[in-house]
């Protein structure tokens, strides 16, 4: 084999903060993001499951507003 494989993965070593802060930034649509296990039937997040838990709080410490609309 001569085929390279090359791997990028730009978000590896960056904190929660940081990722919402880099998409800030690139003027990323956070509306059209969620990371919730277990969003109701309209797809909003329950707020209280670890990955919600992890999101808010990147937001609170990047000092970014969260758009999502939490259960």
């Amino acid at each position: 084999g001569t085929l390279r494989t090359r791997i990028h993965a730009p978000l590896l070593h960056l904190t929660k903060s940081g990722i919402v802060k880099l998409a800030s930034e690139l003027g990323l649509d956070f509306r059209l993001t969620s990371s919730c296990y277990d969003p109701d039937e309209a797809g909003r997040p329950c707020g209280g499951c670890d990955s919600c838990l992890l999101r808010r709080k990147g937001f609170a410490e990047a000092g970014v507003a969260d758009p999502l609309e939490y259960r």
